[in-house]
């Protein structure tokens, strides 16, 4: 569903006409893909060749031969009619995506019955080619349709949408391959061939579109991008970087220039004195602070004692910055320093209303309100920069409180070490800005968070060795299932065998493909027994066929066995298997060899016929993929040391971190801060958890952030008001 856009996505539509961007990463695609066009011909024609070489079928060997030396010979022209397919297409997929222009309609169960044959067969093996494709660009794909949308103004983009995804390189080939060759017979044989290893580096193009994307300065940073918004739960589809943009220019309006002069800027701070040359120096920010107020401010900075925080309201808020406007005597604040103890009393009460923060953090963080309020006083950046370092205080001190194992009270090595951040600065000269203590501070508390990751990562490598393994054969048994399915998608394949296929010999592929890295022969020795196994359930209608198959048959069988041994596969299944293929073979050979032209073609059709009905069949009991929702995006966006909460049942919540990330993101592995147990949930699982409000993400990042929109929020609605 599209919502109407946000003003800093308008402002964004005014720099970047969608249009002309999209039309802009057409020609970048269809540009790199040219330059690996002789390449890949080559590559096809030597694919072509090997089919030549290996096929048992004499007709399609000297038609693979033959092709591949036209290819070989007269490249140009097949370089001229992709080249141009590929501008056509991408461009028609980006048209259908701007302006909603009509395209052919989805094959359905129900429509395959009024597409001819042929075609029906070049769709389905096009949707199942382009599979393999979709899972090695999986990440790039995603982080498009990200990008993608939000160029659009949208919620949302799935792959199937995305006008750069492998099925329209595939198809534009395709359409170019059935004008290059005028042999009708040699078009079927193109689709087959086009696997990862043969055709264009597509992940290099995806990634280029990203990256041409990213250089626009849209979506940089896409995990900071797309935060969710708590408020409502929803997925902002306004991102953090224009919306950190507009709120910057409007902090910058609100804390401009002093419309008062500062009487005495250069006045005493202790009696007369004057203030030091460290603090005012030649900064225009710093002379603009006022001197009186930085004074006023030192009486209240006082170290951190544990008597303090015993004496201390339970209330963080009792600490004076709540009070100091109103108890600060006459003239000492300009109308910015009054706006600037506003905001970062929002800030702070951002935090202390945080049903998330232990009391005790509170405390400490309260502690940190005059600090931070002579260092925001003296150098606006504090509200510009995220990178400032006593708002990057803040946020780690907010951030890192969930993990305090309250178990160990104060005496828990990450409450001690937040204890010496904020004596640090409370200990920094009260005439001094505090900058270099927050610094300090910061690398301080950075400093035993990565030590304490890398602990956790070092008591986490059990698990995560299970992880990456159990990754690993989920990405086999992937590869495997597309491998079969590509094969039993003509419908050609008798139902014993298309059974086998996908009960027996999936997990033979899963293997293969999960050390393929290590062996990659046994990954091309299991493919070629499988397709040796169809090769030779295929009638044989002359007698050199059949004699061939007789040649052939007993290293089949023997190759057969010998790949089910390694599953051991040995129950009444297995010999029922053989005994069906036993007479399969026998009935082939036994077929009568002399059939009038009439029933050749009668035959012929029936075959068709029946493979069409399957192919139907097998279109219809296919699970569409699922489209992915806000739900699937949360969790890919999720990243290492992010705070989630789950819920079981009756049971008080569990607050647990995301210690570590699966490569291809589909496995999560959690902890405790007690680090007493973790525990791994899949990608889909997650967001399955995500849907159902099991699970939910604790919004501790950036809060200073969303502090500072909260306030600007309310100063717009002020203004919005009706003066009387």
């Amino acid at each position: 569903m599209d919502h109407p856009p946000s003003s800093e996505q308008a402002d964004y539509a005014g720099k970047h006409d969608p249009a002309t961007l999209l039309g802009d990463l057409v020609r970048l695609a269809s540009t790199l893909a040219d330059a690996q066009f002789a390449a890949f011909s080559t590559r096809l024609s030597d694919a072509f060749m090997h089919m030549s070489e290996v096929s048992s079928d004499a007709k399609q060997a000297n038609l693979s031969f033959n092709v591949a030396n036209l290819l070989k010979n007269h490249a140009y022209p097949f370089f001229y009619l992709g080249s141009a397919k590929m501008l056509q297409a991408l461009q028609a997929e980006v048209d259908q995506l701007l302006f909603g222009k009509e395209k052919a309609a989805t094959l359905r169960g129900g429509d395959l019955s009024l597409v001819p044959y042929a075609e029906m067969d070049n769709r389905v093996l096009l949707g199942t080619t382009a599979r393999v494709f979709d899972i090695e660009n999986a990440e790039q794909l995603t982080a498009l349709n990200i990008r993608l949308a939000y160029v659009l103004q949208r919620d949302g983009l799935s792959v199937a949408q995305n006008p750069f995804r492998p099925e329209v390189f595939l198809g534009a080939i395709n359409t170019a391959w059935c004008e290059y060759d005028p042999d009708q017979e040699s078009h079927p044989l193109i689709l087959a061939l086009l696997r990862p290893s043969v055709f264009f580096d597509l992940s290099s193009i995806i990634k280029a579109l990203n990256e041409a994307l990213v250089e626009r300065e849209i979506l940089p940073d896409l995990v900071s991008s797309y935060r969710i918004r708590k408020s409502d739960g929803n997925l902002s589809a306004a991102t953090k970087e224009a919306a950190d943009t507009a709120l910057r220019n409007q902090l910058r309006r609100l804390l401009g220039a002093d419309e008062q002069s500062i009487d005495g800027a250069a006045a005493a701070i202790h009696g007369g004195a004057a203030i030091p040359h460290h603090l005012v120096g030649d900064n225009p920010a710093v002379q603009s602070a006022s001197a009186k107020l930085l004074h006023y401010l030192a009486q209240f900075q006082r170290p951190v004692t544990g008597d303090t925080l015993l004496a201390t309201s339970a209330d963080a808020r009792s600490v004076p910055l709540a009070r100091i406007k109103e108890q600060m005597p006459r003239g000492t604040m300009s109308r910015v320093d009054e706006t600037t103890i506003d905001l970062l009393t929002q800030i702070f009460d951002t935090v202390f209303q945080d049903a998330h923060i232990p009391p005790e953090i509170k405390q400490l963080i309260g502690y940190l309100q005059v600090p931070v309020l002579k260092a925001a006083l003296i150098d606006k950046e504090f509200f510009y920069s995220e990178s400032h370092p006593a708002r990057r205080l803040i946020d780690l001190l907010t951030r890192s409180s969930v993990g305090w194992d309250q178990t160990k009270g104060t005496d828990d090595p990450l409450y001690q070490t937040m204890k010496r951040t904020v004596d640090r600065v409370q200990q920094d000269d009260p005439a001094d800005t505090g900058a270099s203590s927050f610094t300090q501070a910061v690398q301080d508390l950075e400093s035993y968070i990565h030590e304490d990751d890398s602990a956790a990562a070092t008591a986490l490598e059990a698990p995560i060795t299970q992880a990456l393994h159990a990754e690993k054969i989920r990405y086999a048994t992937k590869s495997a299932k597309a491998d079969v399915a590509v094969r039993i998608s003509t419908g050609e394949v008798v139902p014993f065998v298309e059974a086998f296929l996908e009960s027996r010999w999936v997990p033979v592929l899963t293997l293969a493909h999960s050390i393929k890295e290590e062996k990659p022969e046994v990954l091309n020795n299991a493919i070629k027994t499988m397709d040796d196994l169809l090769w030779s359930v295929k009638p044989k209608i002359t007698p050199d066929h059949r004699k061939e198959l007789i040649t052939r048959l007993p290293a089949i069988l023997a190759m057969l066995n010998k790949w089910l041994n390694v599953i051991k596969w040995d129950d009444a299944d297995r010999l029922q298997f053989f005994a069906d293929l036993a007479e399969c073979h026998a009935s082939i050979v036994r077929a009568p060899l002399e059939l009038s032209p009439e029933r050749q073609i009668e035959i012929a059709v029936e075959v068709a016929k029946k493979a069409a009905e399957r192919r139907i069949e097998i279109r219809a009991q296919e699970l569409p993929e699922p489209e992915p929702d806000q739900f699937v995006t949360e969790v890919d966006q999720l990243q290492r040391g992010a705070w989630l909460e789950f819920a079981h049942g009756d049971d008080a919540p569990k607050t647990v971190k995301l210690a570590w990330v699966s490569p291809l993101r589909t496995l999560y592995i959690f902890s405790t801060n007690q680090r007493t147990e973790a525990f791994s949930i899949a990608a889909d699982a997650l967001a399955a958890q995500f849907r159902d409000g099991t699970v939910r993400t604790l919004a501790l990042d950036g809060l200073v952030d969303r502090a500072l929109t909260k306030a600007m929020e309310q100063i717009d609605s002020e203004e919005a008001l009706p003066q009387h």
